[in-house]
């Protein structure tokens, strides 16, 4: 008995002096106030959101009953909530919390924010929830509390990260900064995640050359076409949803942008040296290696890497009416044209205000079938395919996949299909016609095949843009030398490969266009959709050079008191090519509309394909555009998203 007793009084002794030694090594739990770089390196740690990089966040509370302010240690409290409970004494549940201190204005027991470092523009900002009704006056208090106890700083700018403290702006009395200014301001850029072997190579720009699937490739401005490397390092920003940033998050290629990566001494003094790289949140980091544990590393990737052969049905022979197909259909018309398909049906079944396109039918994949086979293409495809096991150059590729798209675009379509392509568009009275990439490899789970194929406009009796010549563009286009080196990037058998083609009536002159996400990409496993918006018809998946999108969260995707019947807007960036006058691309209300009913989309999707992923971290891709004087908001294209 008295050994028991002993070996429980050790046990307790260990368990509390571990306990002890934990504490001491987090340090404080508080602190009043913030007077040296150690008191700040103590209490940091991240931002709950990663929308921006380099950043460094403290939490702070000012208790309006005691006056007294609170700098709280992340490593104890990720929450303001927690530490007002669990330190302040606040007796109720996190519901009434957010109610009693973020919804209501008056009385409010805590008034609570985010000090943000920026370490690369040297500025520090002050952020509230995007969901707190915060007033002028109490941003005062707690900002003369904050000058009041922290000396690191003369000048904390309050970030209007909200279309409501946007329009606050004049009534407060001290200085600010927005997204604009933060997001221009930065140097480095995570836009994914990965730990990769390859050589660094300076050497490879956009504009030619074939890098080896073993470089990791540092180029200027933003390429159209990259065939799979071994990571990506650009100068020029982009945004999540950019075909350079799904390209690398599809492929699991580890990608950051740095404006002056081409003058960095970190990076010069790796070039063409082998290494390991791995970016994270914090930043990146690299690391000496050798050619022959990087040649090992991607060897046995390729091994290991499964044959997909893909499923394709030609029985069909007939111009099909979108209105019956499904996503059954993908082996017969391919997957954009059966994912649109049951969009549509879902706006038309719960009644949505959104629209898709009119006059919509898919072209099955039988015809393009016969027409490979009718111009040849199908022999010099084998010849290729046979060669491949041999290994080739890239150049040589090029050469041959050139090849197979001449004789496809040589060789008269099947005039059975011209004529029933100019029937449907006569009956449905319209005159130009959009006809769209639909292959069986693209717009599916795990491989999206977002920008590798190409959409074309056709009109009737146009002696240029002709019908004929609109299909045979899209149909050649998936053998161009990105969806192939893509695709056999991830084990598709090309020979397996066949494209639908989607059409519909054409729109022109876009007032605007876009992407949604549905799922917040900045902060896993929470609410919020991210969409990126451009005016008029500025690509955002391909953007121009230096042109900046208006990209935005928002949180109206479940109707609740917190967040939902706030109408929440947050800005990350702001279009830099809208016209005087203007300053932003898409309308609150717009924004907010497209986030509730595309969230009634995400959940038939959600309950149809039962993912592994839980509700707030499943992904749909969706594409839109406005037209016309009443600003009618079109979804053209809807498809899984994996980041």
């Amino acid at each position: 008995m008295v050994i028991g007793l002993k070996l429980r009084f050790n046990i307790f002794l260990f368990f509390f002096s571990f306990s002890l030694l934990v504490s001491a090594q987090k340090g404080p739990e508080y602190l009043l106030k913030i007077t040296s770089e150690q008191d700040f390196q103590t209490l940091k740690g991240a931002p709950n959101s990663a929308k921006f990089s380099e950043v460094e966040a403290v939490k702070v509370v000012v208790h309006t009953k005691t006056g007294k302010i609170y700098y709280i240690n992340s490593a104890y409290h990720d929450y303001h909530v927690t530490f007002c409970q669990e330190v302040l004494g606040y007796s109720n549940n996190g519901v009434q919390f957010n109610y009693d201190n973020y919804t209501l204005v008056n009385p409010r027991e805590y008034l609570m924010g985010t000090i943000n470092r920026f370490k690369s523009l040297g500025l520090y900002s002050l952020e509230f929830s995007v969901a707190d009704n915060i007033t002028p006056d109490q941003i005062s208090t707690l900002l003369q509390k904050i000058y009041g106890s922290f000396s690191l700083t003369k000048e904390v700018l309050v970030f209007l990260n909200t279309s409501r403290l946007r329009e606050l702006k004049e009534e407060l009395k001290f200085p600010s900064i927005d997204a604009a200014t933060l997001y221009a301001g930065q140097n480095l850029q995570i836009l994914n995640d990965g730990k990769t072997y390859g050589k660094l190579s300076f050497s490879i720009d956009h504009t030619g050359g074939y890098p080896n699937y073993y470089d990791i490739v540092v180029i200027r401005g933003t390429p159209d076409d990259l065939p799979p490397v071994a990571g990506v390092i650009t100068t020029d920003f982009q945004t999540p949803l950019s075909h350079i940033t799904l390209l690398c998050q599809n492929r699991g290629t580890p990608m950051f942008a740095q404006k002056n990566c081409f003058l960095d001494s970190t990076l010069l003094k790796w070039k063409d040296q082998f290494v390991s790289l791995i970016v994270n949140e914090a930043g990146y980091q690299l690391y000496a290696s050798d050619s022959v544990s990087v040649m090992l590393y991607w060897d046995k990737i390729i091994k290991n890497k499964k044959k997909i052969v893909l499923s394709k049905n030609l029985s069909d022979k007939r111009l099909i009416p979108i209105g019956e197909l499904g996503l059954k259909d993908i082996s017969r018309v391919g997957g954009k044209a059966a994912n649109f398909a049951l969009m549509r049906k879902t706006i038309k079944d719960k009644q949505l205000t959104l629209k898709f396109p009119e006059a919509a039918a898919a072209i099955p994949m039988f015809y393009y079938e016969q027409h490979m086979k009718n111009c040849g293409a199908d022999t010099l495809l084998k010849e290729l395919v046979s060669i491949k096991k041999q290994s080739y150059e890239l150049q040589e590729l090029q050469v041959r996949l050139d090849s197979i798209q001449k004789r496809i675009l040589s060789r008269p379509v099947d005039s059975t299909l011209i004529k029933q392509v100019e029937k449907w568009m006569n009956q449905h009275g319209y005159t130009s016609f959009r006809f769209r990439s639909s292959t069986n490899a693209e717009d599916l789970d795990g491989f999206n095949g977002a920008g590798l194929y190409m959409s074309k406009t056709g009109v009737v009796n146009h002696p240029k843009k002709s019908i004929e010549k609109a299909i045979k563009t899209v149909w050649a286009s998936a053998w161009s030398f990105r969806p192939f080196m893509e695709r056999d990037y991830f084990g598709i058998d090309q020979q397996s490969v066949a494209m639908g083609v989607l059409c519909h009536r054409n729109f022109e002159n876009e007032i605007a266009n876009g992407v949604v996400i549905t799922k917040n990409l900045y902060r896993p496993n929470y609410r919020g959709f991210v969409i990126n918006s451009q005016y008029g018809e500025t690509s955002v998946v391909i953007p121009p050079d230096s042109a900046i999108c208006e990209q935005v969260i928002c949180y109206s995707d479940k109707n609740d008191t917190f967040y939902g019947k706030k109408s929440i807007v947050e800005y990350l960036s702001y279009s830099n090519i809208l016209p005087k006058g203007t300053n932003k691309v898409l309308l609150d209300s717009e924004i907010n509309r497209l986030t509730r009913e595309i969230a009634v989309l995400k959940k038939v999707y959600y309950d149809l394909k039962k993912p592994k992923e839980t509700f707030y971290n499943y992904g749909l891709d969706l594409e839109f555009k406005i037209v016309g004087p009443n600003r009618e908001i079109y979804i053209k294209q809807i498809r899984p998203f994996k980041d």
